[in-house]
């Protein structure tokens, strides 16, 4: 744990709440929610952490929650990693990030080559949101190529440093204290994919989300209405989701917004 800062006692399996008393509280533009969430989803190579990321996002899409990043799915070959495919949340679009197989035209990081197109596709997608238009950003993963400066790092630098929407990061246990402390998150919850719930960690998503939406509208900033048809619209690989686990889900994930917020 990095200087200043303390586990804080939380009673749902697989979380921990912390905060570091010790960094300076980061100025934000009036009229913004500055307290905006960053939860981090954790666990070691091969724990299924885009998985988790990947069922939490398809429980919230059906309440018409407008998601921005990116989604890396791995692929795997005689039992290594053996590449990365990259999906823009917002369009459901997608390219090649990185593969293990040389290329010349590739930025080479560890062992995987990265496509420039991969990599130009990704940074758009990370791009700073729009605060009407966005309600949750998501990165996946936060790792030590953007800890060495790398991939998507400055788009981290840039989404940090401006007020933002609630956020879902995935992180590798051993880089967890060094990636909070890089990027002086204020107010990570941290959660274990060994144990944590994926309806549980849904529900916190979406409470800090209602909270983003009501700080937006409490500040007079103007709001695009939904349209009711929104999930129709939305990236196949959440709508998917959203389709096994809607049914049974708890209301305030079938909750909607309206022209009210």
């Amino acid at each position: 744990m990095y200087p200043g800062a303390k586990n804080s006692a939380d009673p749902r399996p697989g979380y921990t709440r912390i905060t570091p008393f010790s960094l300076p509280p980061r100025q934000e533009p009036a009229g913004t929610n500055g307290r905006a969430p960053v939860f981090i989803i954790t666990g070691e190579q091969g724990q299924c952490k885009t998985t988790f990321l990947h069922l939490v996002l398809g429980l919230i899409v059906g309440a018409n929650v407008r998601i921005r990043g990116v989604l890396a799915p791995g692929h795997v070959r005689d039992g290594r990693r053996s590449g990365f495919t990259l999906v823009d949340l917002a369009t459901g679009e997608h390219e090649e990030l990185s593969s293990v197989d040389p290329d010349p035209r590739c930025e080479v990081h560890g062992r995987f080559y990265f496509r420039p197109e991969g990599l130009a596709f990704g940074r758009r997608a990370l791009a700073p949101p729009n605060p009407r238009e966005t309600d949750l950003m998501a990165i996946d993963e936060v790792g030590r190529f953007e800890l060495q400066g790398a991939v998507w790092a400055d788009q981290i630098d840039r989404l940090v440093s401006l007020s933002h929407p609630p956020m879902v990061w995935t992180v590798r246990r051993r880089l967890l204290d060094t990636v909070i402390e890089r990027w002086k998150i204020t107010n990570p919850v941290v959660v274990d994919v060994r144990s944590a719930s994926v309806m549980a960690t849904a529900g916190d998503v979406m409470d800090a989300v209602w909270e983003w939406r009501e700080a937006q509208t409490a500040s007079a900033v103007p709001v695009s209405p939904f349209s009711p048809g929104r999930i129709a619209e939305g990236p196949p690989l959440l709508a998917d989701a959203a389709a096994v686990a809607s049914p049974g889900a708890p209301s305030i994930f079938r909750r909607r917004y309206g022209p009210e917020g």
